[in-house]
């Protein structure tokens, strides 16, 4: 090969290189959650079914209600926020910051609170209360971050009520991931936990290719 095309096919290289590397990863509760399809995909779908049927699955369970809350929190983080999937339709992402505030709002988290210091503690508080640890939970559980805090904050954990826009969103965000791929609604290539293992060029949340 020559110097000149050397030098033409590094672009394609350098492009290649950054497809097969993730760029922002995501909180590590999207890529915690069992199922196919690759750790995001399940992580939308186990949100879609643990608010569903107003939330009844959560009902006096705060570990597994932490993580859903937590969840649904890194979704609206990266859909609205990083913009990581921009032909998602703008009604999801509406629908996912108006589910996130009420989420908010029904466990006392402050509307100005930073996405990742929310995503953090709730799922470290459900780490713990799975481990069986409370104590270590009310003391994530700080009133800089929730009202009132503590133990008083966990108990609400194990009772949040209905929570109608989670339940909504998350089921819209479900159906519109199942649309775009029986379109080809993709466009671009997406990180290894959108769909596969680290080092696959991927479609979006498709299926991808190695």
């Amino acid at each position: 090969m020559s110097g000149r095309r050397a030098l033409l096919g590094l672009p394609l290289l350098a492009a290649c290189a950054e497809l097969r590397t993730p760029q922002a990863l995501p909180p590590a509760v999207l890529t915690t959650a069992s199922g196919q399809g690759g750790p995001l995909r399940a992580a939308i779908e186990a949100t879609a079914a643990a608010f569903a049927n107003q939330g009844q699955a959560l009902q006096g369970q705060p570990a597994q209600a932490a993580l859903a809350l937590a969840r649904l929190e890194a979704l609206d983080l990266e859909v609205m926020e990083r913009r990581a999937w921009p032909m998602l339709s703008q009604t999801t992402a509406y629908a996912l910051r108006t589910a996130r505030n009420e989420n908010r709002s029904a466990l006392g988290i402050a509307q100005s609170a930073p996405a990742p210091q929310v995503i953090t503690a709730l799922g470290n508080v459900s780490s713990r209360l799975r481990a069986g640890n409370q104590a270590a939970a009310e003391a994530l559980l700080v009133p800089a971050i929730f009202e009132p805090g503590g133990q008083q904050t966990l108990a609400r954990l194990g009772d949040l009520g209905p929570l109608p826009a989670a339940e909504q969103a998350s089921a819209t965000l479900a159906r519109e991931v199942r649309r775009l791929d029986l379109d080809g609604g993709w466009v671009g290539a997406g990180n290894w936990w959108q769909t596969g293992a680290p080092g696959a060029i991927t479609d979006g949340l498709g299926s991808g290719v190695n």
